[in-house]
């Protein structure tokens, strides 16, 4: 089986361990699958797998990985982890034996039934990732970070994926962006995740309608090819977008399990545990009785009552000057509101203008007080009031 290795899988084996083991580079344009066909052997599927059966295979997967994200993280089982792992490996390895995709192909020259297996890398980068045996999550995350370059690779090479995505995907964790930058990023992500996700499940809901199964691949009915075929190319690029997002909070935590290894691994306590009891405390011995008695008495003729820090001249001192400062306070917020008042009746140059003003105010007042009266007339609020 020949593969290609690309700048991305080269960049994933070097950036981490040593523990993934990859097929020697050969000719250009190898695909994702057989990447990840190629790094477990463990099948379980029988070697006379046709594709019709494959599909059904495929079928089951991807409902078991779609009920695996749904789970909350204290009710997935390592098990069940481990055996969806095994089971994507070995229809990965089947789509490569099968010959479904070709490197010289176009997108338009892909079968819309075939089209589905290129989510099978992305399936599996998402489920090894998933594994909850901090043992393990190392070798586990170094190989989903493969897998979902390996997926990019596929996608940029088919062009079904935004530009943006893939180039985050390619991103040398060294590389670090402005906080402006990354944010302008997460947010144009973002909205392509969120319209992608909207198409998606209006296309789910559409199958589901049509043929009972929105997890049956396939057209029919009203549900016909294009539709299935612009399905399967959203969750393309939705997948692509959560791979620049996997594959950077992956690398984040890299360091941090390493961290954890080189200490013992899981389980093992903190350096801080670790250390070495402290010494004895420091001891004062007093040889003479008289230098002891001395320092008894010393202890034993104390004040009784915490003593004063300042003397009665300090803290009136600190009053008046607390008062000062207060009275200082006042004077000048009287003075703005008699300056406001003064620029609001031209200091008095208008005789009258005030009380006129006044005079206008008290006028509507009394007019909105005659009003509500006159809608509101005496007595009928009482409850039984005015029945005649």
């Amino acid at each position: 089986l020949k593969l290609t290795i690309g700048p991305r899988f080269a960049r994933a084996m070097t950036s981490h361990s040593d523990d993934v083991c990859l097929p020697e580079p050969c000719e250009q344009g190898a695909g994702a699958t057989s990447v990840t066909a190629t790094l477990d052997e463990a099948l379980e599927l029988p070697q006379e797998t046709d594709e019709y059966r494959l599909s059904h295979e495929f079928y089951d997967a991807y409902k078991a990985c779609k009920a695996l994200n749904e789970k909350e993280g204290s009710e997935v089982e390592q098990a069940d982890i481990d055996a969806l792992v095994s089971k994507l490996k070995a229809i990965a390895h089947h789509v490569v034996r099968l010959r479904l995709f070709s490197p010289n192909e176009e997108l338009e020259d892909i079968s819309t039934a075939d089209i589905k297996f290129l989510l099978v890398p992305h399936l599996l980068a998402e489920v090894t990732a998933a594994t909850r045996d901090m043992a393990a999550r190392v070798q586990a995350l170094r190989h989903a970070i493969l897998y979902w370059r390996a997926f990019a690779h596929d996608c940029e090479r088919l062009k079904v994926a935004h530009a943006d995505d893939l180039k985050a995907v390619d991103r040398n964790p060294e590389d670090k962006l402005d906080a402006h930058t990354k944010r302008d990023e997460k947010i144009a992500r973002y909205r392509r995740s969120k319209e992608l996700d909207e198409k998606v499940t209006y296309l789910f809901a559409k199958k589901r309608e049509v043929l009972g199964d929105e997890f049956h691949w396939g057209a029919g009915g009203a549900f016909d090819e294009d539709m299935e075929r612009e399905l399967i190319l959203s969750l393309l690029g939705r997948a692509c977008a959560a791979a620049a997002d996997n594959i950077t909070s992956a690398e984040q935590e890299l360091p941090l399990l390493e961290m954890m290894v080189a200490r013992g691994g899981p389980g093992a306590g903190s350096s801080c545990e670790q250390r070495t009891p402290s010494e004895k405390p420091f001891i004062l011995r007093i040889q003479d009785k008289a230098e002891l008695m001395r320092i008894y008495k010393e202890m034993v003729f104390q004040c009784p009552y915490e003593l004063p820090t300042m003397t009665l001249a300090e803290a009136a001192n600190i009053e008046m000057e607390q008062v000062r400062e207060r009275t200082a306070r006042e004077t000048d917020r009287e003075r703005q509101a008699n300056t406001l008042e003064n620029e609001r009746w031209w200091g008095g140059d208008r005789y009258g203008s005030k009380e006129e003003d006044e005079d206008v105010i008290k006028t509507y007042k009394d007019r909105d007080w005659d009003n509500w009266k006159d809608e509101h007339p005496y007595g009928s609020g009482n409850k039984r009031g005015n029945l005649g």
